[in-house]
C-alpha cells in the first residue's frame, strides 16, 4: 500500500517538475525574444504594460510569462 502511495507521490512531482521546466524554457524563448528586438519596439512593448491597470500578479504572468 505505502509503496502505491510512494509511486504516486513520486509521478506527481515529476509532473509538477516537468510543468515548471517548460515554463522556464518558455520564458527564455520570450526573454530571447526580447532581447532581438529593436529598441524602440522593446520601449513600446514597456510602456503599455506599465499602462494598464491590473494586480501586480497579473502583471508578472504577463511580463515573465509565469
Amino acid at each position: 500500500m505505502t509503496r502505491d502511495i510512494n509511486n504516486k507521490i513520486g509521478k506527481l512531482k515529476d509532473m509538477a517538475i516537468g510543468r515548471c521546466r517548460e515554463r522556464i524554457e518558455q520564458a527564455a524563448c520570450r526573454a530571447k525574444e526580447l532581447m532581438n528586438k529593436p529598441k524602440s519596439e522593446r520601449q513600446k512593448e514597456e510602456t503599455t504594460n506599465y499602462t494598464q491597470p491590473s494586480g501586480i500578479t497579473s502583471f508578472l504572468k504577463k511580463r515573465h510569462g509565469l
